[in-house]
């Protein structure tokens, strides 16, 4: 064998690849778009993040044996490279010094027109396309989404062109068509030059962002693009230069992006910061709640690669708080001439709207439908079709229901298809964890952690370990007191003391719930608005029942209404999921009992707590500095019981009040022990 062609994906051992890097010295390794090869080698959530650590140390050891040989070189290339990818791979090499060859290509085509497209949405470039098609010619529209439900994805768009112009040739590519065989663009990736030629209007997602050149001439007569926010700012400029005659581009960009990496910080010292403060505690926390020794866990794993990964980081989230601008600033250096559109009469545009809506909303309902009707499928044939690549509609129809039943154990029905869409798994999760499933969150976390250190070989890479890792996200939630907010009936407002404190609470711990929830934190918020961005952690939100109050005082009044949508079934299968599990598959002789049924009988040593001095236990305590910072709220970690312990239906655990040195606090029973 002369050499091969290899994604960064299969670069370990149990790939069909069969990679080994000692099988490469005296080599010559080229690697293409090195710019994204490496973005999505240290970030993508693709098959390489089930591998990262043995995919990165595979190809740190590759560079040193090609470098480190008399014969050996790598070759990066991309319109992109810069000096970081340059830095990274030297970094990579060790004690192999090597001097680089930089060839810099400073010829400056004029690339053409770019028109872009203001307003909220896309519909003025839609009318001015609609116009486009009107008088003849063919175009190549790029959009940034594929997915049904995105009005402005490829299935969506397919479907209002093909109704408002019948005769149209539509040749759609995506993720979906190119693998499914019964589609006309199945495979076509390899021979585009040859198959494009046969269609008026050409509708792709990302699928084309990278790899493939159209060198057709004479065909396209534009090039149009969508740009949600989703994808790197020079993801949208390669897309857009796919087509690589110059023909006139017409774009619609989003002011600001939809996405960004780690806490979005921009400073790489706060990025990789948070990284670190969150494996430490998360660690800490495991080790405490586990009762285990993690010492062994090599923390420091490719410094190297994590500094990349910063580096890159910053980049990208400067790039997304400004995305329209960063998009236009690459275009005008890829020598486009950038020319702003007037907004286009509402008469032309008003129905373009109305239209992608209607076409999306129906087409996803009938995909929700389908998934609800599709076939069931065994474990053999749910993991044959989840490896098979090649799938027809009705296949991933029937994978789709196969996977929503294993994860909500309930019928899968149109509305649960639409809610996953919406990510309601993880937000689901998060709350049986928060409330009936904690006991069980500690081995959940366990085995997360024990399954990266196997694939792993002891190392961890940071950011996939804290992704996988919510112990830490569930303990900052309780210690904020936020289920205290979960009482039905009772009424809330803004200016009530309960929560000015909650308030005071989560604006003097908003960096850690940033870096742990993900949520932003500031003074200007109210103390019901920061309660409902934690809330929506859960999918919950505190009802408004109307302004209350004397004339003049009168203020928003809001109480919490429990919601009806299962998931009080869906924790009850996952309880006993969890029991199964634990009793290692021994028949349960009892039925657990529903979430809002107080139990029939209490243990006698529930009695008799009121007046004891209690103290939060002292596993927890050891975690270290993380865990007091998280517990901070609370003042002393000593109390006295405030009462005897009562069963919260709704949030299925028993509670105990305890008054601590800032207040009087509900804390889980489990939590505390008593002072001798």
């Amino acid at each position: 064998m002369l050499g091969y062609g290899v994604c960064v994906d299969s670069l370990h051992h149990e790939s069909q690849a069969r990679f080994n890097p000692n099988d490469w010295t005296n080599d010559i390794v080229i690697i293409d778009e090195c710019d994204q090869v490496f973005w999505h080698l240290l970030n993508s959530g693709t098959e390489v993040q089930k591998r990262r650590v043995s995919v990165l140390k595979n190809l740190k050891q590759l560079v040193q044996n090609v470098l480190g040989s008399s014969q050996g070189k790598i070759y990066l290339s991309s319109a992109d490279v810069s000096d970081n990818d340059v830095k990274y791979v030297l970094s990579l090499a060790g004690e192999c010094r090597v001097n680089p060859f930089v060839i810099v290509n400073n010829y400056r085509h004029n690339a053409g027109n770019c028109y872009n497209y203001g307003g909220k949405n896309p519909k003025d470039l839609i009318a001015a396309l609609d116009k486009a098609i009107a008088t003849g010619g063919h175009h190549l529209l790029c959009c940034s989404a594929q997915k049904v439900k995105s009005k402005w994805g490829t299935q969506a768009l397919e479907e209002r062109f093909r109704r408002k112009f019948p005769y149209l040739r539509i040749l759609r590519i995506d993720s979906e068509s190119v693998a499914d065989p019964s589609h006309p663009a199945f495979g076509c990736i390899a021979h585009l030059n040859e198959i494009l030629t046969q269609y008026d209007l050409v509708i792709a997602s990302p699928s084309l962002e990278t790899g493939v050149s159209i060198d057709i001439k004479g065909h396209f007569d534009a090039v149009w693009g969508i740009f949600q926010g989703v994808q790197p700012v020079n993801s949208v400029r390669q897309m857009l230069a796919r087509l690589r005659e110059t023909v006139d581009r017409h774009i619609w960009v989003r002011k600001q992006g939809m996405g960004t990496v780690g806490n979005g910080s921009t400073s790489m010292g706060v990025l990789l910061g948070s990284q670190h403060t969150a494996t430490r505690a998360n660690i800490a926390l495991l080790s405490v709640a586990d009762n285990a020794d993690l010492s062994y866990i090599d923390q420091n794993f490719q410094p190297e690669s994590l500094q990349t990964w910063g580096k890159r980081g910053c980049v990208i989230n400067v790039e997304m708080r400004r995305y329209e601008e960063s998009v236009l600033a690459g275009l005008v250096t890829d020598g486009y001439t950038i020319i702003d559109v007037d907004d286009i009469d509402e008469d032309e545009s008003k129905g373009v709207l109305e239209e992608v809506k209607a076409a999306s909303e129906q087409l996803y309902a009938t995909e929700c439908q389908a998934i609800s009707d599709a076939d069931e499928l065994s474990q053999t044939e749910l993991k044959k079709l989840q490896d098979k690549r090649a799938k027809t509609k009705t296949e991933r129809h029937q994978q789709r229901k196969a996977e929503l039943s294993r994860r909500y154990e309930i019928d899968v029905t149109p509305e649960l298809v639409e809610k996953d869409d919406d990510g309601w798994y993880p937000q689901l999760r998060m709350h049986y964890y928060l409330t009936l499933g904690r006991e069980y969150l500690t081995n959940r976390d366990a085995k997360r952690a024990k399954a990266q250190l196997e694939a792993g070989e002891n190392a961890i890479w940071k950011p996939d370990f804290n992704k996988g890792q919510i112990l830490s996200a569930v303990m900052l939630m309780e210690n904020l007191n936020l289920l205290q907010l979960l009482t039905p009936g009772k009424q809330l407002c803004s200016s009530d003391q309960r929560m000015q404190e909650f308030k005071a609470i989560a604006v003097e711990h908003r960096y850690l719930i940033k870096n742990y929830l993900n949520v932003t934190i500031s003074e200007k918020l109210t103390p019901v608005a920061i309660a409902q961005k934690l809330l929506d952690k859960i999918d919950l939100r505190l009802s408004y029942i109307g302004r209350l109050g004397p004339k003049g005082k009168r203020e928003c009044v809001y109480q919490f209404v429990p919601p009806d949508d299962e998931r009080d079934s869906i924790f009850q299968k996952w309880l006993n999921r969890e029991l199964v599990s634990v009793t290692n598959n021994i028949e349960l002789t009892t039925q657990v009992a529903d979430t809002h049924d107080i139990p029939q009988t209490l243990d006698e040593a529930t009695q008799g707590w009121k007046g004891l001095k209690l103290k939060l236990r002292q596993g927890l305590k050891s975690a270290g500095r993380f865990y007091n910072e998280l517990v901070s709220s609370f003042g002393e970690a000593v109390g006295v019981a405030n009462g005897e312990p009562f069963w919260n239906g709704y949030l299925g655990q028993w509670q105990v009040l305890v008054d601590f040195a800032s207040g009087c606090k509900s804390v889980v029973c489990d939590w505390v022990e008593c002072m001798k």
